[in-house]
């Protein structure tokens, strides 16, 4: 063991400055994962690199809706609703986790769409977590959208297995894009699709 340790330490004396930073960068970076603590911030960053190089099509596929009964919200006074009490207008729709570092990232980019769009679009952000576990990140964070609790099953149109899953439905009741992972909600793209909702 005493050998290999020996080693090793002459290999990385060996290398350029630039080979002994990206390995202490790579340990640091292992260490950092290992730790519980710093591993959810970390991946949290990691998805808001990803999401910003990650982009919405230009033209999505659109979709019927079905099922929209089927998704039955709670606000934090215990109304119940579902999603046809919200089809009045355009509906943005994100399924979402505290714990979720993709989530996580994309918040602060829903935050400033629902900002910008919030007067003429009905924003759903929704998660199974009960609302102390919610509003103990949104508060933190200080968004305001408005958020609820899922008390069903979605079906159809609406169901989802990744976290986060969003979705956005037009005036003429269509699914005009629906995204799983981390988006960049401010992008070009996406600002023309809200601004020809």
């Amino acid at each position: 063991m005493k050998n290999f340790l020996k080693k090793e330490y002459n290999k990385f004396k060996n290398k350029s400055w630039f080979g002994k930073i990206t390995d202490l960068l790579f340990i640091v970076l292992v260490i950092l994962l290992i730790i519980p603590g710093s591993r959810k911030e970390l991946m949290t960053y990691g998805s808001k690199l990803r999401m910003y190089l990650t982009s919405v099509e230009a033209k999505e596929q659109t979709q019927e809706l079905k099922g929209t009964n089927t998704m039955v919200l709670q606000d934090s006074e215990g109304n119940r609703y579902t999603l046809d009490d919200f089809l009045d207008k355009p509906v943005f729709i994100n399924y979402w986790a505290s714990w979720c570092p993709p989530c996580r990232a994309e918040m602060p980019t829903i935050e400033k769409l629902y900002k910008q769009h919030g007067s003429n679009v009905n924003f759903l952000i929704v998660s199974n977590q009960p609302f102390s576990k919610q509003n103990e990140y949104l508060d933190k964070e200080g968004y305001d959208f408005p958020h609820y609790r899922l008390l069903s099953k979605p079906e159809g149109s609406f169901s989802y297995s990744v976290l986060p899953t969003s979705m956005v439905i037009a005036q003429n009741n269509n699914i005009i894009l629906r995204k799983e992972g981390a988006v960049n909600w401010q992008s070009k793209k996406v600002k023309k699709i809200f601004n020809n909702l």
